[in-house]
């Protein structure tokens, strides 16, 4: 499935407003979807620095944006790449959203549709598979990650229910951890949803340490923000949507007094823009 940036028309007349704008940076460039958008709509920008921790999304973004060979790419957790950053930014855009080709891709692990190994990991270079991490969870910890990052109700029920079904056989797969849980592929809740749909979001923040890096570029980014420069945030879930807000209070100007959504139309072309959210900040000048 081709990826589909979400919230264009509202990330352009956000982020867009108000040239010259000389320098932006996409933490999260994904397909490139939302970059190309910027740079076909801003001509003034002079340095453009493309960000994906995911090598696949990289390359994705290359063949998008091939006819603008001036920007630059880096490979690596958008947390860490700020914190070392010592340039000034006019425009910082992240979209902490999970890319199709990503979700669509069995042999990642990302989603319950499809079975393939149970990885999860954006950058498979780095850190443990999530096979390997939930073969080691205690009971406790991961009741815990379930209900903090998943925000799910039955963490403790399902915590019990993964410890105790682990020791019968080695679980390495999407399926068979779906199955351990007692649960099918192709499952539905009431709202036609898959059961365990909070508890793979919550595996994924973990084994990425989504919110750790999140919260390390909350920290960078009113020091590489310029004065008067913009950032976007789009966030998909209310725990990325409640860490932004808070995690830029007082430190930044929010633009948008209400959290941005997408129109019904959107919504009906793009299913995926249903639960994104935008966040625009400003850098005032007295700051």
């Amino acid at each position: 499935m081709q990826h589909i940036p979400v919230l264009t028309a509202s990330v352009l007349e956000k982020m867009a407003w108000s040239e010259p704008i000389h320098s932006l940076l996409d933490a999260t460039v994904g397909g490139g979807g939302h970059l190309r958008l910027l740079l076909e709509n801003c001509p003034s920008v002079e340095r453009l620095v493309a960000l994906d921790q995911d090598l696949v999304a990289i390359g994705e973004a290359k063949k998008n944006l091939k006819d603008f060979p001036q920007v630059e790419f880096f490979h690596g957790s958008f947390g860490n790449f700020l914190k070392a950053e010592t340039r000034f930014y006019d425009r910082i855009l992240m979209d902490l959203g999970v890319s199709s080709f990503q979700l669509d891709s069995a042999e990642r692990g990302f989603s319950f549709q499809k079975d393939g190994p149970l990885d999860m990991r954006m950058n498979p270079e780095a850190g443990k598979p999530a096979w390997q991490r939930l073969a080691e969870v205690s009971e406790r910890d991961f009741a815990k990650l379930l209900f903090e990052y998943g925000e799910e109700p039955r963490a403790r029920r399902l915590a019990r229910t993964w410890v105790r079904e682990r020791k019968t056989a080695s679980v390495k797969t999407t399926e068979a951890f779906v199955r351990a849980l007692g649960y099918r592929l192709d499952s539905k809740d009431h709202r036609g949803r898959h059961p365990l749909t909070r508890t793979f979001q919550a595996i994924r923040v973990w084994v990425n340490d989504e919110m750790g890096q999140l919260d390390l570029a909350l920290q960078e980014i009113p020091r590489v923000l310029a004065p008067a420069g913009r950032l976007g945030v789009i966030t998909f879930h209310s725990l990325e949507d409640r860490r932004v807000k808070l995690g830029l209070r007082g430190k930044l100007k929010a633009i948008n007094r209400k959290v941005i959504q997408a129109s019904d139309e959107e919504t009906l072309s793009n299913p995926r823009a249903r639960s994104a959210k935008l966040r625009v900040y400003e850098k005032v000048l007295d700051e």
